[in-house]
């Protein structure tokens, strides 16, 4: 039966979903950097009238959950996980960490060619590595954007930003299906509105017949998407299993809009299959999935 459910999730939502959206990897100061310039390009891109574009993804959801989570793997297996799974990367240089994963994706092509480098302009002529080392060889080989703008007026240089964002997305290459580790979490939020409460166990099924992947994959896989719904407070553990929470729902309401108007899928479909599974599981009717 759960074969049958995972198919029709991936049918009904994730494969309407998945394509049109851009994946953003955005890169620079850490999480608890107050006011970022990281923080004012998400704020930017996820509140203005065109967010329904943009799929925003961060380091920490991602490095932390496969460098020290079930399957842990290394840092190289990472880096080509990253250049399967995303769009574009926008990276700001506003700390140490943030010249070191400069220095890194600028030296391996196929994350070069996704890269979007945000550079305050007041170093744009300064004699230093930045300069004569990676945006030079981005330069060099014409892959990658390299914008200079001004670090206190972040609105101003949006529209440089957005358009960057569309060029670097024609190299897309990224994995299109449940094995896109950034792509899964869209996944098994439908499927925790659909079965809540859920066991992770169940989602990890689901997850591996979606994916077509063996088991230690699929747990991979689940682990980093439960990793990124919980950083976004959107699901909660409860002694039952998985659970959505206030804002959870509002994200699987919107999942499949390309507007405010506009959406892919109809969610009473869902909402059907939602009532059949609690017919199914509370009151012994057969399941019609």
């Amino acid at each position: 039966m759960l074969d049958r459910l995972a198919q029709r999730i991936h049918d009904e939502v994730y494969r309407r979903f998945y394509d049109y959206k851009t994946t953003v990897f955005l890169c620079g100061a850490g999480s608890k950097s107050i006011n970022s310039v990281r923080q004012q390009i998400d704020y930017e891109l996820t509140t203005r009238w065109f967010s329904y574009q943009y799929d925003m993804f961060y380091p920490e959801d991602l490095f932390s959950e496969l460098l020290y989570g079930p399957g842990s793997h290394d840092l190289m297996t990472l880096e080509n996980i990253l250049a399967d799974s995303v769009d574009v990367i926008v990276l700001t240089i506003e700390s140490y960490g943030a010249v070191a994963e400069l220095g890194t994706f600028a030296n391996i092509p196929k994350l070069r060619k996704k890269l979007v480098c945000v550079v305050d302009k007041q170093y744009k002529k300064q004699k230093s590595f930045i300069n004569y080392g990676p945006l030079r060889l981005i330069r060099s080989t014409k892959e990658g954007q390299i914008i200079y703008g001004d670090y206190k007026n972040v609105t101003s240089i949006m529209g440089k930003i957005r358009r960057s964002i569309s060029i670097a997305k024609k190299e897309r290459s990224k994995i299109i299906n449940v094995n896109n580790v950034v792509q899964a979490h869209h996944f098994v939020l439908p499927s925790i509105y659909l079965l809540q409460p859920v066991l992770r166990e169940t989602l990890i099924e689901l997850v591996h017949y979606a994916s077509n992947t063996d088991i230690q994959t699929s747990t991979a896989l689940t682990s980093g998407a439960l990793s990124i719904l919980n950083r976004k407070r959107e699901i909660e553990l409860t002694p039952d299993g998985y659970k959505l929470t206030a804002t959870g729902m509002k994200h699987f309401e919107t999942l499949g809009r390309r507007s405010r108007t506009i959406s892919l899928y109809k969610t009473d479909i869902m909402d059907k299959l939602r009532i059949g599974i609690i017919n199914w599981k509370y009151r012994g009717k057969p399941l019609k999935v």
